[in-house]
């Protein structure tokens, strides 16, 4: 038998254009002739005779041309800037969305408290309500609620975010001009994690997930719970901002929260390139609302209940047969708020709101046309509904209110010169009908019918260049719909009009970005990636107050420009990380006191870095972030002085690396911190953790 060795390998130290950070492959193969050149029982005794020894041929190095393996976000948007955050990979005892988040470049997060408080997220300068949120692919952003809090999302049973900044892909649903967030739970593979977290102000944090496969049959069990007393120490100004000489240290108080979450997933494939996956998604959170510092409210409740339930079926597509997937979503969530004295200063309230949502789409991507063509379709139709109930604002309640919308998408990417460019091209329309109704003075009953249609197109490019490094560019035009809330108004408060156009932006970005390995040994791993972005706003909605009441008007512009910058690098156990935000967010609005302005709540400055080293037995994490000053209001009156926060972490697994212990101290410093006036942040705090991840004796296949 004549052995033959094949050995394929990459020259090391010369990344290859588009290739990954593992390009770098070794091939060994064992050949056996065929019988025709088999040689005789004779023949092979000569030649063993002679002395003939099995023979090693090298053959020369192959340079192979491949395109780079993209992350979960990029694979749906190629050409765009998005990124992929892993939770469980910080080293951190206790990880909130909001701290996960805060790591990204062109990411800004305002929080209205400590851990479980309201917390809002910007991208690249947009407000809050231009940002939609998705868990699996489910909108989570609804016509009663523009925007989402971070604390309202089921954090113990996340396992990545994708973050899209500026433009998302258009199949997840309407765009709007900030981008879209797209929470992605733990994934039904056959893993077992336990958890458990302790830290100051009386935190808990426990988590157990359980996966188990038979067969093409998988499922996924997750049970999670996060809790705080809340008790920190704040600066207390008394409400007199500019008189230092009655500040005190108060301590937080009405600040207790409890949030449970569970999750159910059941995955079936029943043949090659086919799966059915059903998810149930359960979360439930009680709080006090304790409002601004200097006045504490200590009766005010807040509770919410969402039950989110998903069911998709895809098909992975096969030689001239496109890749299907349909989904179908149903969202009830009930929210229950209580201030029946008026602490928080928003009148009386016991409202009971119940809301519902129904989705349904389905997707095709086909590429039957060859490798230099992919093609891409889906329709949408989506169903919200609003039940408002007060019993304490002396407000008769108004009537059900429904949205239904109806969207379609059309797109393609070609690629005219192989992996090394890409071009894309999309288009999403959508109807948008409102049958809305309010109470309006002397609760009298308004109905009204608003039909809206929306036009967003986006078009983007990638091209790649020699040893890693590529280029891109995007441009994308969006809206966003005006919530119930500005349309019908709030009783007692806000003066709804059903006549509002949509917020309108035009986004485009370019930049370079580079990821190889240079030559080691150890070989240091790495990526680069520089973007320009910039966002022309028009319509945006103020209110405008009128004696006791607010008005919402379409009168306000603004632009945004900025500068992001993300770098990491990894050598051996130490890995490194860092992001950059540079930006110019300017408030065009036709009043004298604002145009030229900094929009409030946007820092013109904001840095991360993460530096992180891990052992066999030890691991070592240390963070810093800087903010920029900005100010709290439009008329930049109250401004809002940079800070910089600082954490440290270390994690023992005296028992492998299955098992780790870790402690983790956050805000070292002990800075007196606030993003949004008023509401105070904590001070220093440490958590400690004991978490297992292994995986369960496997089950009996069928």
């Amino acid at each position: 038998m004549i052995i033959l060795v094949l050995t394929v390998a990459l020259a090391a130290g010369t990344p290859v254009a588009g290739a990954t950070q593992d390009s770098t492959a070794t091939l060994v193969a064992s050949a056996t002739p065929d019988s025709s050149a088999t040689p005789r029982p004779r023949e092979a005794a000569a030649r063993s005779h002679r002395g003939v020894l099995d023979s090693v041929v090298t053959l020369p190095e192959i340079r192979v041309e491949s395109e780079r393996v993209l992350s979960g976000a990029r694979r749906r948007l190629p050409t765009s800037f998005a990124v992929d955050l892993k939770t469980g990979e910080s080293l951190r005892a206790l990880e909130s969305l909001s701290e996960l988040l805060g790591e990204a470049a062109g990411v800004h997060v305002d929080q209205y408290g400590g851990l479980g408080a309201f917390s809002t997220v910007s991208l690249r300068g947009a407000p809050a309500g231009q940002v939609s949120v998705y868990l699996d692919g489910a909108p989570l952003t609804s016509a009663a609620h523009g925007v989402v809090s971070l604390a309202d999302l089921p954090v113990t049973a996340v396992e990545r975010i994708e973050v899209y900044r500026g433009l998302a892909p258009l199949g997840l649903g309407i765009a709007t001009p900030g981008g879209a967030i797209n929470l992605v739970t733990t994934p039904t593979s056959g893993l077992g994690e336990l958890r458990l977290a302790r830290g100051s102000f009386d935190t808990w944090e426990a988590r157990s997930t359980a996966g188990v496969r038979r067969g093409r049959l998988s499922g996924l069990l997750h049970a999670g719970y996060q809790g705080s007393e809340g008790d920190f120490r704040y600066l207390d100004d008394n409400g007199t901002p500019y008189n230092l000489d009655d500040d005190s240290l108060s301590l937080r108080a009405n600040n207790r929260f409890d949030a449970a979450t569970g999750l159910a997933t059941l995955r079936w494939q029943p043949g090659a390139g086919l799966e059915l996956r059903a998810s149930e998604d359960l979360f439930r959170k009680t709080q006090g609302v304790p409002g601004v510092g200097a006045i504490t409210a200590l009766d005010t409740r807040l509770e919410l209940l969402r039950s989110l339930s998903h069911l998709s079926l895809g098909f992975s597509g096969r030689g001239e047969w496109p890749a299907l997937e349909a989904r179908a979503s149903l969202d009830q969530e009930r929210t229950r708020f209580r201030d029946r004295l008026g602490h928080l200063g928003l009148g009386w309230h016991d409202s009971d709101d119940r809301l519902l949502s129904r989705d349904l789409a389905l997707g095709l991507e086909w590429s039957g046309a060859g490798p230099w063509l992919e093609l891409e379709g889906s329709g949408s139709l989506r169903e919200e509904r609003a039940e408002l109930h007060d019993a304490a604002d002396g407000q008769p309640d108004p009537p059900v209110s429904h949205r239904l919308t109806r969207g379609a998408v059309l797109g393609f990417s070609l690629r005219p010169a192989g992996a090394r460019l890409l071009l894309h091209a999309a288009r999403r329309w959508d109807i948008v009908e409102d049958r809305l109704a309010s109470v309006g003075v002397a609760g009298i009953l308004a109905r009204s019918e608003v039909t809206r249609r929306l036009d967003s197109p986006q078009l983007g490019a990638r091209l790649a260049g020699p040893r890693g490094l590529e280029a891109r560019g995007n441009w994308a035009r969006a809206a966003r719909t005006p919530t119930f809330e500005e349309l019908f108004g709030r009783a007692g408060s806000i003066d709804g009009d059903p006549a509002l156009r949509p917020e309108r932006a035009e986004n485009w970005d370019a930049g370079l970005a580079w990821a190889g390995v240079l030559a080691g040994p150890p070989r240091l791993a790495g990526s680069v990636v520089w973007a320009h972005f910039e966002s022309h706003a028009e319509d945006l909605v103020i209110f405008e107050r009128a004696f006791q009441r607010v008005h919402p008007r379409n009168i306000s512009r603004a632009r945004i420009r900025g500068e992001e910058l993300s770098v990491e690098a990894g050598r051996g156990g130490l890995t490194a990380s860092a992001s950059f935000t540079w930006q110019s967010a300017v408030d065009l609005s036709p009043f004298p006191f604002r145009y030229g302005t900094q929009l409030a709540l946007r820092p013109a400055r904001q840095a991360f870095g993460r530096l992180a080293w891990r052992g066999r037995r030890v691991q070592l994490g240390a963070s810093l972030q800087y903010l920029g000053g900005n100010y709290l209001n439009p008329g930049n009156r109250t401004p809002v002085e940079s800070r910089t926060i600082a954490g440290a972490s270390i994690g023992v697994s005296p028992f492998g690396p299955a098992f780790i212990l870790t402690l983790e101290g956050k805000n070292l410093g002990d800075n007196r911190i606030v993003d949004v006036g008023g509401y105070p942040l904590p001070g220093r705090s440490l958590f400690l953790s004991i978490a297992w991840r292994g995986r369960p004796p496997a089950a009996p296949q069928l």
